[in-house]
């Protein structure tokens, strides 16, 4: 049996108590990383940190990295489906102090922008909601369809034969080249 390896993914979330810079920071403290490293956490596409840890390993990760203000995600390395604690083990036995890798809820959690002068996300400008299971995401079109064309003065050939009878293909005409401008000399050089 094989053990199940993990991966702790950053997609640039942060706890609404951090500032993109201090996250920086916290992140160069971390990983003694330069500032061309750091910056690659925040381009906005997913960045695994560390990969092929068991769970125990990755939890203190994801705590670890909490604690310095980054939200991050343990994912299955093979499946790449987040990893979900009912299903894997029991409950760690890490007391229920401020360690806790207890994600924050969706409407605490700050997206960040590549735009340094938004205070805001861009998510907190809009009233966001989420459909109830099975709703239609997809506004009805009451517009009625277009008329359907008129088609009744085509008609099929039946299968047989050639698609186009041999005496309706246009014959290419003959094309005589002119050869006015040629002469034939004798060469006599």
């Amino acid at each position: 049996m094989t053990m199940t390896m993990y991966e702790i993914i950053f997609t640039g979330r942060l706890t609404p108590e951090t500032s993109k810079d201090t996250a920086k920071e916290n992140i160069a403290k971390l990983f003694k990383a330069s500032a061309a490293q750091i910056e690659t956490f925040f381009s906005g596409r997913p960045v695994i940190i560390k990969n092929q840890l068991d769970i125990t390993t990755a939890q203190k990760y994801e705590r670890t990295l909490l604690k310095a203000g980054l939200i991050c995600q343990i994912v299955d390395s093979n499946t790449k489906e987040p990893w979900q604690a009912e299903a894997e083990l029991a409950p760690s036995p890490v007391t229920a102090s401020s360690e806790t890798s207890t994600p924050a809820p969706a409407s605490s959690i700050t997206e960040q922008t590549d735009d340094p002068s938004s205070s805001q996300p861009a998510a907190d400008d809009h009233d966001w909601t989420l459909a109830p299971v099975g709703a239609d995401l997809v506004q009805a079109d009451n517009t009625p369809p277009p008329p359907a064309p008129d088609v009744s003065d085509i008609t099929l050939k039946p299968m047989e034969g050639y698609l186009v009878n041999p005496e309706e293909i246009p014959k290419p005409k003959a094309v005589t080249p002119d050869t006015s401008n040629l002469s034939l000399s004798s060469d006599e050089t």
